[in-house]
């Protein structure tokens, strides 16, 4: 064989090789033995080197525009009472198979908890300024034994369920509750959550990251999941539980979120094999599909007209719920693309009663000190959320560690902005009376992001975790409320303690005082009685 030959035919076979492995990446994400794969990235390891494809997003913090909108629900909100008004179109659609859970809501007491105590717990920082605020009623809440639903609304930190899968895992396990909460619909790109398994077709999806490319009909509809898609006749999404944690398996309730302008038809299937069909009146307004049964799994699909699908959530009868937010490339702004008229309806429905706020990665720079832009910023994402969710308490996430690598000699170092944008987060918190829990000091307890790298927690672009760094910062910061709550319900315990032994106290004394007046008393009425003999 001559030269040229075989460099044609190493040629043919390198061809080859490139064009299979091209192939691979557009195989869809698929379920093999039980594990669920990940599609083929050529360019990942590109990626992990740069953030550029994460370029953040700009928006307005349109703070009228907002109040407008409220405004307008409390108008129609009042009008509705009026007797000569037509009656309201419906919002929520109910759909039964099992008699609804009576959830029995009683305080917890300190026997329950596995507080580790050995350990230094990063504080939340509460900075409001009322003796008893809204993170002290989340508080009480947990240590009561009531609902509470929790929303995580951040960037590619979280993407997939990184994080907030095991924070909810080790939430439910102490306090109760099932399911993964909120899932959307349709996404423009594909991404892998081992928490729920999700498929679709026939959606247009839409993202509020990419303003520009959205239809009209669509641009003031979104909520604070970012993600909406448009689905006409046919068009179908399948949600099913995973064992992923022990409290995913199943659920008792879901809950599917809509837009209808006009008139529409949608047929829900629980389990791949009971039906039923829910004729929609066309409304300005989100509308919620309810259901109640056992679920392993739940479908979709457009019978007839077009909605816009925001996605479902899957519960159980009480507890913890949390849901994720994530937004790839998301720097925080993009909650004001989204609609507060949506976003204060969906909480009148969900009830959210905290709200973490997950941001900064798109914002560091190498060495940059100054973030007083970005701290005014936040300020005004405080205030965007605060109205649209109004009972919940917010926590302002701080940023976590981040090295980069120095071109000179090829080796990683800190990026040197760490601690400067943490303290402009902190004090956006403390100016706007929330509160603040730094990311960094729980990643600094662990050893920092090399150790994450090195023990394989984090990618090696030292800037993104994985899921097992997700549950190592989960379990922080989850560890971070369990201690609060478990200090309310010690202090509730020994106050119960102190009132009980005043009571004992105060019941001795009376005893006592009772038993002195009638040895004072009996030695007269033995004289009076002697007397009387006599």
């Amino acid at each position: 064989m001559n030269r040229s030959d075989r460099s044609s035919r190493v040629g043919w076979f390198t061809l080859s090789v490139v064009l299979g492995v091209m192939a691979l990446a557009l195989i869809p994400p698929f379920e093999l033995f039980g594990m669920l794969t990940a599609r083929v990235d050529l360019l990942s390891e590109l990626r992990a080197e740069s953030l550029a494809d994460e370029a953040p997003m700009e928006y307005t913090a349109d703070i009228e525009r907002l109040e407008q909108e409220l405004a307008t629900m409390e108008v129609v909100d009042s009008a509705a009472i009026v007797d000569r008004l037509p009656e309201p179109p419906v919002t929520r659609y109910e759909w039964s198979l099992a008699a609804p859970a009576t959830q029995e809501h009683r305080p917890l007491r300190s026997e329950e908890f596995s507080v580790d105590t050995t350990n230094r717990v990063i504080a939340i920082e509460d900075f409001d300024t009322l003796a008893h605020g809204k993170f002290d009623h989340f508080i009480e809440k947990l240590a009561d034994g009531e609902d509470v639903r929790i929303a995580f609304m951040g960037d590619s930190f979280i993407e997939g369920d990184i994080l907030t899968s095991d924070f909810r895992a080790i939430m439910q396990e102490q306090f109760g509750g099932r399911g993964v909460g909120f899932v959307a619909c349709d996404i423009p790109f594909a991404t892998v959550r081992k928490s729920v398994k999700r498929s679709s077709s026939g959606w247009t999806a839409y993202s509020v990251m990419k303003p520009k490319s959205l239809p009209e009909r669509v641009k003031d509809k979104f909520f604070v999941s970012g993600y909406l898609a448009e689905g006409k006749a046919g068009a179908t999404t399948r949600w099913s539980s995973t064992d992923a944690f022990s409290t995913l398996d199943s659920c008792s309730r879901a809950r599917v979120f809509l837009y209808s302008r006009d008139s529409s038809s949608v047929i829900v299937e629980v389990n791949d094999s009971l039906r039923q069909s829910f004729d929609i009146e066309g409304a300005d307004m989100l509308r919620e599909l309810y259901i109640e049964a056992p679920i392993s799994s739940l479908r979709l699909r457009v019978e007839r007209g077009e909605v816009l699908c925001y996605g479902a959530s899957l519960e159980g009868d009480g507890g913890v719920m949390v849901d994720n937010f994530s937004v790839r490339s998301n720097n925080g702004h993009a909650i004001f693309g989204t609609s507060a008229k949506i976003n204060r309806q969906a909480d009148d429905m969900l009830g959210y009663d905290l709200v973490v706020l997950q941001y900064g990665l798109n914002i560091m720079q190498k060495g940059q000190r100054g973030y007083s832009r970005y701290r005014d910023q936040l300020r005004d994402m405080i205030a965007y959320a605060e109205r649209c969710f109004p009972n919940a308490a917010i926590v302002v996430m701080g940023v976590s560690d981040r090295w980069v690598k120095n071109e000179e000699t090829s080796k990683y170092e800190p990026i040197g902005s760490v601690d400067a944008l943490s303290s402009y987060q902190r004090a956006a918190a403390d100016s706007t009376n929330v509160a603040f829990w730094s990311t960094a000091k729980a990643m600094e307890k662990l050893g920092g992001m090399p150790a994450f790298v090195s023990k394989g927690w984090a990618a090696k672009d030292y800037t993104h975790i994985n899921f097992q760094g997700g549950r190592r910062i989960a379990k922080e910061f989850a560890a971070s409320i369990i201690n609060e709550v478990y200090a309310l319900v010690v202090e509730r315990e020994e106050e119960a303690k102190r009132l009980a032994e005043i009571e004992r106290e105060r019941r001795e004394a009376t005893e006592r005082y009772i038993q002195s007046q009638i040895d004072a008393v009996l030695p007269i009425i033995e004289g009076v009685q002697q007397s009387v003999t006599e």
